[in-house]
């Protein structure tokens, strides 16, 4: 089956149309996970409750990192919409916009892992496995030891 002419205009726009929005709501979900620290009770869940202190120190000493992070994303969002309401779509600027959206989320995210790295070197040994086990049974639906 081919796709021409209006169907065709119509289905490349709804799925561009339907990628932004999948990277704009991934990214307010990343992004607001580590807005002002652990605000997200979620966010927590894998941190055992006594380095609950440490963990908002650490989050709070990287917040101007974590803003300019989303600060990036946020106009990486807007430059996507911005191309998005034109009445003719310009693909290769839509694409070099897409690119740079993830790109910028891509930086989120690995900033925040390294975050979550600079937290687990903090933590006891005890803690640290404590962590692990219930980041693997969050993230994985089950513990390490389990298999």
């Amino acid at each position: 089956m081919t796709l021409s002419g209006r169907t065709g205009t119509v289905v490349v726009g709804a799925v561009i149309v339907s990628l932004c929005v999948n990277l704009l709501l991934g990214g307010m979900m990343l992004g607001g996970r580590w807005h002002d620290g652990p605000r997200h009770p979620r966010l927590l869940t894998s941190v055992p409750e006594e380095a609950g202190p440490m963990v908002k120190e650490v989050f709070d000493s990287h917040k101007a990192e974590f803003d300019t992070h989303r600060d990036a994303i946020r106009q990486a969002r807007m430059k996507v919409a911005d191309l998005l309401k034109t009445d003719s779509i310009d693909q290769a600027q839509l694409d070099q916009a897409l690119t740079g959206l993830s790109r910028q989320s891509q930086a989120m995210r690995q900033f925040g892992l390294q975050v979550m790295v600079e937290i687990a070197q903090k933590l006891p040994p005890d803690l640290r496995r404590e962590m692990a086990d219930q980041w693997a049974k969050d993230r994985f639906g089950r513990r390490p030891s389990d298999e």
